[in-house]
């Protein structure tokens, strides 16, 4: 293996070109770039291409506060950044090196996430990358982005901004290091209030305090007293750390549990492995948090006014079933509506299903339905409902509807729940299930199929899939819109709107050679309009639009053919 390996490397240098030294002094920062990624083509990255772009690399660092392999990284990933989802293999082919050899930049990499410059999402088996766009304006501007912290007044606003960065956690955008570093930094600059005088105090650790703001947030924004260990986990990395801390804290070794949390309380027992925050930690800790009547409400929904207006173009039968279903959704007519079924004995309930291929609008039709009817939306991560512990899948999935009921009772306007990507958990039970896994999965499905039966508001599920689809599933969803590809009248109107300044006759062109749906077209424009902020190309240029469609075609796997 090993001689294997010497060979690859020995190939690898052979094959790699001789770099020329790059002379020419940059004058902005997106030039050193472009210097600096030219000359990595298929340099395999070796020190003799580090010495041929010293120079750019030298200007490229001073610029930007990097090291000279971070300025290298970053000038490679620049040239991919028209994509949100870039891959090591993507550099990889670019300069000629193997992913293995990549994967030595790693850190350098998380480096460039740790001062804003990039953003990571961590995968599976492979992490990939994207760089903001605050950040391409900010270098198109030759100015080196600052990263400045949204500040922070208070503790109640101190809450609000960690669910907005536990966001960013829970989608794998920054890391837990990056998650305790910023907690930190809002907790200096709220260093005055009791809140945090208290938790310096009482929890020297970072990793004590973070640990406790999270717990806290759990028990503020959905007033959740009973926390389980697959909660905790959400905030790390390393999924063996919900395990360590397990173990901490049976043993009574956590510095938290001195004052701060407890075993949760179930009919006079202690309950094993889930906990709750002390009355001391509600009443002294947390007394400068407003805790109102909405306040466990208002986060994990994404509220109504929060969204952007968008003119969705659709083919004319998905057009009047949307129009027709926003209108029964209206607040005053769905509460008379509702009346009306109750008093015929039958369900209060509306669940809906928006099913076909991906791209064609489905959950933008839901934003759009939401924010029409004043409507917020709670949004389920499906794949996070689904635990290895033994138990716990089925205890989230109830606890989704219980808080969704709970929500409902205590506003005017019932929220819409929305399962997006639901194909896991719509498809079909399995019969004689015997491995844990199929008896996990059918459990899940029963206990949605009898919410439903007695869900008091309104339920919508997205799915690509539908051939796998339940039949009791499918019995239960009152109203099923399917969304077809657009036609190439809809194309046309699509283009037109998304590319501002596009010509009639070259809309009708790429809506007659290319058969995409809404979401391919929006991704389309995304790369061409940032390609344009980093040329400065100002007209329209039809040519590198097709060839930007003809790029999409290659790269979209396991997807018809487009075009004719």
């Amino acid at each position: 293996m090993r001689k294997k390996r010497n060979r690859e490397l020995l190939d690898e240098m052979m094959q790699a070109r001789i770099v020329p030294t790059v002379t020419k002094h940059p004058e902005c920062i997106l030039e050193a770039m472009e210097l600096i990624s030219e000359s990595a083509n298929n340099s395999h990255l070796n020190d003799d291409f580090f010495k041929a772009v010293e120079i750019p690399t030298d200007y490229l660092s001073a610029r930007l506060k990097l090291t000279p392999v971070q300025s290298v990284l970053f000038s490679l990933l620049m040239d991919h950044s028209e994509n949100s989802c870039i891959h090591l293999s993507d550099m990889a082919e670019l300069t000629g090196c193997s992913t293995t050899r990549m994967l030595r930049f790693s850190k350098s990499l998380e480096e460039l996430a740790q001062k804003f410059y990039i953003k990571i999402r961590k995968g599976r088996s492979l992490d990939s990358y994207r760089i903001p766009r605050e950040v391409i304006m900010s270098l198109r501007d030759d100015v080196a982005y600052e990263h400045k912290p949204e500040v922070i007044s208070d503790v109640n606003e101190f809450f609000d901004q960690y669910g907005r960065i536990l966001n960013e956690r829970k989608s794998e955008e920054i890391t837990y290091a990056l998650l305790r570093n910023l907690n930190e930094e809002n907790l200096e600059q709220i260093s005055n209030t009791h809140f945090a005088s208290t938790l310096k105090r009482e929890l020297p650790d970072s990793d004590d305090r973070l640990l406790f703001v999270h717990m806290a947030y759990l028990y503020i924004s959905m007033m959740e007293d009973y926390i389980e260990f697959h909660q905790i986990g959400e905030i790390y990395d390393d999924e063996d750390m919900p395990t360590r801390l397990k173990r901490e804290f049976r043993s009574q070794e956590s510095r938290l549990q001195e004052h701060l949390i407890e075993n949760s309380n179930r009919d006079g027992i202690a309950q094993p492995d889930t906990y709750r925050l002390t009355a001391y930690a509600k009443n002294d800790v947390l007394s400068e948090v407003c805790m109102n009547e909405t306040t466990h409400t208002s986060h994990h929904l994404t509220k109504s006014d929060s969204l952007t207006e968008k003119s969705l173009i659709f083919n004319e039968r998905e057009n009047e079933q949307i129009n027709q279903l926003c209108s029964i959704l209206s607040p005053e007519r769905f509460r008379d509506i509702q009346e009306r079924l109750e008093n015929t004995g039958m369900r209060r309930g509306f669940c809906c299903l928006f099913y076909g291929a991906p791209g064609t609008g489905k959950t933008e039709t839901v934003y759009q339905i939401a924010r029409k009817t004043g409507r917020d939306i709670m949004q389920v991560n499906v794949d996070r409902i689904k635990s290895c512990w033994v138990g716990e899948s089925e205890k989230n999935i109830k606890r989704v509807f219980d808080r969704y009921r709970n929500i409902c009772n205590e506003t005017k306007i019932a929220p819409i729940l929305l399962f997006n990507e639901a194909d896991a958990i719509l498809g079909l039970r399995m019969e004689g299930a015997v491995r844990g896994v199929e008896k996990m999965e059918n459990s899940i499905q029963n206990i949605i199929l009898q919410e439903m039966e007695s869900l008091g508001g309104i339920m919508i599920a997205t799915t690509n899939l539908t051939e796998n689809l339940d039949k009791a599933f499918e019995r239960r969803f009152l109203y099923k819109i399917k969304y077809d590809m657009p036609t190439q009248e809809a194309r046309c109107k699509i283009w037109m709107q998304m590319l501002k300044g596009l010509k009639p006759e070259d809309a009708g062109y790429l809506a007659s050679r290319f058969n995409l749906s809404g979401g391919e077209i929006e991704n389309i424009v995304r790369r061409y309009s940032v390609s344009a902020i980093l040329s400065g190309v100002k007209v329209m240029d039809l040519e590198t639009l097709t060839k930007i469609c003809e790029q999409e075609r290659i790269h979209s796997h396991n997807r018809s053919r487009i075009g004719f």
